[in-house]
């Protein structure tokens, strides 16, 4: 997919306290919707950008603006397409906001972004995977994109001696984790997903899908030797194949054109330090939340006749309603506070204004997963084994708990056979999807959607009549429940698919 006859897309950069108005033409013969990942949205939750949850889509042929107001954040995100596979099949750039005051000094800043890439269409590899009924799809190897373009071509990094560099690194990839090293260089840490962090001395990256960090890098103080910085693609549930995955690849730290290359002795990952998010610590000693409610999600697998898995984190997988959900909250008074009236597919879990949540995600699958969070920030606060993760062959995490400020970050990694445990404040009215941000995990079903404060947002949210026109020209209800009724009646609502068949 391209934008603007332009690929890559070009990367979005704004200063804080800028407007990005978002004019978009939708060329395409499906519809389609943007999300700006990271964004908080204060009362515009209609600009989202996630179809059906808070907004009907854009039409093909028809034209519709977002309104992103920066105001109240910085720091590293990025745009992508919410609707179907289109994030996998490339729309996807960076979207940098640039803060008026430096989190730490340094002399000049340099992006890079690294992508998983398949030749062909999401939908094209659900079909053969389908065909051959092959359980733990996709079985196709990805190549990677370094800046848009093949990792194998990408230029090189230049670097000036004695320079203090700020690289902001970010994973959009949609089915593989990254690992990102520089040896011969010492990183520091200074932000994840956009939130300043105490700035953490690390050897390596280790970034899944989403995940996007900044990091200070002082260079040497000559120009004798040039030196390379290295990237792993892989993922834990694509099979092993030399030369394919994991996928390694390298590029030119260049300090001096022609200079010899700096010998740099090799070190197994597994006594490097890494930026585990369990480590870090915020930037503002924003103190650990207490717990006034508690929600389990359970990540269920089930994978029916046809081969393709379908995920959940509660008893069904989740789809889409017949009414955006923002509009069921918005329309069904105060029954908008029983999550009934969103229907089963939904997973929708009610929040009261004010509280403090803690989300216990338990992982007893064979695949790690990347989890993120719309329209706001969580607390990584404990992760720790769970299952048995050495009789299925992966290695056992260990028990860890976070210091007193815990870091913040809206996407986060649950590695196979664990748990974790998330903490936010419910500070205003909401509806914020919740879901795994690799393809084949957020496609088929493992999401949740966290209603908060409808009361709130029946208070305060003006649906503006171009959101109301996008819906109308789809043929899509603006309020009722779930199926477009009123009350409990879902008549007319698809059957969801039934995942926890225990």
């Amino acid at each position: 997919m391209c934008v603007n006859n332009a690929v890559p897309i070009p990367p979005v950069h704004v200063t804080q306290g800028d407007v990005l108005v978002l004019n978009v033409r939708n060329s395409l013969d499906v519809p389609t919707a943007v999300h700006a990942h990271g964004i908080y949205h204060n009362y515009t939750d209609y600009y989202d950008g996630a179809e059906m949850v808070t907004e009907c889509g854009i039409p093909p042929g028809e034209n519709f603006t977002y309104i992103i107001d920066t105001t109240t954040q910085a720091g590293d995100l990025w745009i992508h397409g919410h609707v179907h596979s289109q994030l996998t099949d490339g729309f996807r750039t960076p979207f940098i906001i640039h803060e008026k005051i430096k989190p730490s000094t340094y002399d000049e800043e340099k992006l890079l972004y690294f992508e998983d890439w398949n030749e062909r269409a999401f939908k094209d590899m659900v079909a053969i995977d389908a065909k051959l009924k092959l359980a733990d799809f996709p079985p196709s190897y990805r190549t990677m994109l370094i800046n848009g373009v093949n990792a194998n071509t990408s230029k090189s990094l230049h670097f000036e001696p004695r320079k203090r560099y700020r690289l902001r690194i970010m994973s959009l990839s949609t089915s593989s984790w990254i690992k990102f090293r520089m040896p011969g260089h010492t990183m520091h840490v200074i932000s994840k997903d956009g939130v300043e962090a105490v700035p953490m001395e690390v050897d390596g990256l280790d970034l899944g899908p989403g995940q996007r960090v900044s990091i200070i890098v002082t260079a040497h103080d000559t120009t004798e030797f040039n030196y390379m910085y290295n990237v792993t693609l892989y993922a834990n549930f694509i099979p092993l194949y030399p030369g394919l995955m994991p996928r390694h690849y390298s590029g030119l730290i260049e300090y001096q054109k022609n200079a010899p290359l700096a010998s740099i002795p090799t070190v197994d990952d597994a006594q490097l330090v890494w930026n585990d998010v369990i480590n870090m610590q915020a930037r503002d000693r924003m103190p650990l939340l207490p717990v006034d409610r508690q929600i389990v999600l359970s990540i269920k697998q089930f994978t029916p006749e046809h081969g393709i898995p379908y995920y959940s984190f509660g008893d069904y997988a989740f789809n889409h309603s017949l009414v955006p959900i923002l509009f069921t909250a918005l329309s069904m008074g105060e029954l908008a506070s029983n999550s009934s009236v969103y229907g089963p597919q939904a997973q929708a879990h009610i929040l009261q204004y004010g509280e403090s949540i803690e989300l216990l995600v338990y992982n007893d699958n064979s695949k790690d997963h990347s989890l993120h969070l719309h329209r706001g920030e969580y607390q990584v606060v404990e992760v720790g084994p769970y299952g048995d993760a050495v009789a299925n062959n992966h290695t056992a995490v260990e028990f860890q708990k976070s210091g007193p400020s815990p870091m913040r970050c809206d996407v986060v990694t649950v590695r196979a056979y664990s748990y974790i445990k998330l903490r936010f404040h419910v500070n205003r009215g909401m509806v914020a999807l919740f879901h795994c941000h690799m393809m084949h995990g957020g496609y088929f079903g493992l999401a949740a959607t966290f209603i908060a404060a409808p009361e709130l947002l029946q208070k305060h949210v003006k649906v503006p009549e171009e959101v109301i026109r996008m819906c109308k020209l789809r043929g899509i209800k603006t309020s009722g429940n779930a199926a477009g009724n009123e009350g409990f009646d879902m008549t007319g609502l698809p059957t969801p698919f039934l995942v926890n068949r225990e």
